[in-house]
C-alpha cells in the first residue's frame, strides 16, 4: 500500500480536505460524526489489497473550513454533490457512516449517478418513537466518546492529543474537534428525521447495510428498519464489539464486509 496523502480543495468561499491512501480500483470514504482524524485505520484497512480510498472531508469537518450557507439539510446535500464532483469521486463505490451515510443516501435519492454501490455504517435518518435514537450532545464530552465507539481507545486519533505535539497543533486539533462536533449537530440535532422514509424507494444502487451491536446513539434494530425500506440491500451485518462508528472500533472487520460488497 502506498503512503497516506492529504491535500486541500478550494471550495466556495473557504476549502474542502482530501485524504487518500492505498493504489488500484478507487472507492470513496464518506465520513461521520468523527470526520477524517489522523492516519485513520479503516481507511488504511480498505487499502489494502489493491485499493485506493479517496475520503472527502464535508464543509466543517476535520481538514475542511467552517461551512457557511448550510442552514438545512437540501443546503447540506447540494454541498455533497459539489464535493464529489470536485474531488472526482462521483460515480465510484462509497462507504459512508452515520451523518454521512444519511447525506449519501439523501443525495443517491436525488441524483442516481452520484454513487455505484454503497456500505452504509449505521446510517441516521430513520425514528421510531418507540425505540428512539440517542441526543449524543445532551451529554458531557466524556459520556460522548462512550457512545461513539465502543472502545474509548478507538476514537483516540480524534479525542486525544499526540504526546509532544507542537503547539501550533494542539490549536489546530483543538478547532478541528470543535467544528467537526458543531457540524454533526447542525445536521442531526434535535431530532435527525427529515422524511427520508419517503424517498428511499428512489435509491437504486445496491446497498449492504453495517450496524454495530453496542450502538449507544442509534439501536441496533434500525439495522433491520432500513433493511425493510431500501429497495435492493444486498447484505445486513451486525457488528460484535462495535459502537456507532464500527469502522473505528473494527476496523478490519468492517473493511473486509465492504470489499466483498464492492469487488
Amino acid at each position: 500500500m502506498s503512503g497516506y496523502a492529504t491535500e486541500t480543495l478550494a471550495f466556495r468561499e473557504g476549502h474542502l480536505g482530501l485524504v487518500s491512501c492505498g493504489e488500484g480500483a478507487r472507492v470513496t470514504y464518506l465520513h461521520g460524526m468523527l470526520g477524517n482524524p489522523g492516519e485513520h485505520a479503516f481507511l488504511k484497512a480498505l487499502a489494502n489489497d489493491g485499493w485506493r480510498v479517496v475520503a472527502p472531508s464535508l464543509p466543517g469537518f476535520t481538514g475542511s473550513s467552517e461551512p457557511s450557507g448550510l442552514r438545512n439539510l437540501h443546503d447540506w446535500v447540494v454541498a455533497a454533490s459539489e464535493l464529489i464532483d470536485l474531488a472526482g469521486v462521483t460515480g465510484l463505490p462509497v462507504v459512508a457512516s452515520s451523518v454521512g451515510a444519511m447525506i449519501a443516501l439523501e443525495l443517491a435519492a436525488i441524483r442516481p449517478e452520484a454513487f455505484g454501490a454503497m456500505v452504509l455504517i449505521a446510517p441516521f435518518g430513520l425514528w421510531d418513537p418507540e425505540d428512539p435514537v440517542a441526543d449524543p450532545f445532551a451529554t458531557t464530552l466524556t459520556n460522548q466518546r462512550r457512545m461513539l465507539t465502543a472502545d474509548p481507545t478507538a476514537s483516540a486519533s480524534f479525542f486525544d492529543d499526540a504526546e509532544e505535539m507542537p503547539a501550533d497543533l494542539l490549536v489546530e486539533h483543538g478547532v478541528d474537534r470543535y467544528l467537526t462536533r458543531t457540524a454533526s449537530a447542525q445536521l442531526i440535532w434535535p431530532i435527525p428525521e427529515f422524511g427520508i422514509s419517503d424517498r428511499l424507494h428512489l435509491v437504486k444502487n445496491p446497498v449492504t447495510l453495517v450496524h454495530g451491536a453496542k450502538d449507544e446513539i442509534i439501536p441496533a434494530s434500525y439495522l433491520g428498519k432500513w433493511a425493510q425500506l431500501l429497495p435492493n440491500v444486498i447484505g445486513a451485518h451486525l457488528i460484535e464489539e462495535a459502537g456507532h462508528h464500527a469502522e473505528f472500533d473494527r476496523p478490519e472487520d468492517v473493511a473486509a464486509i465492504a470489499k466483498s460488497a464492492l469487488s
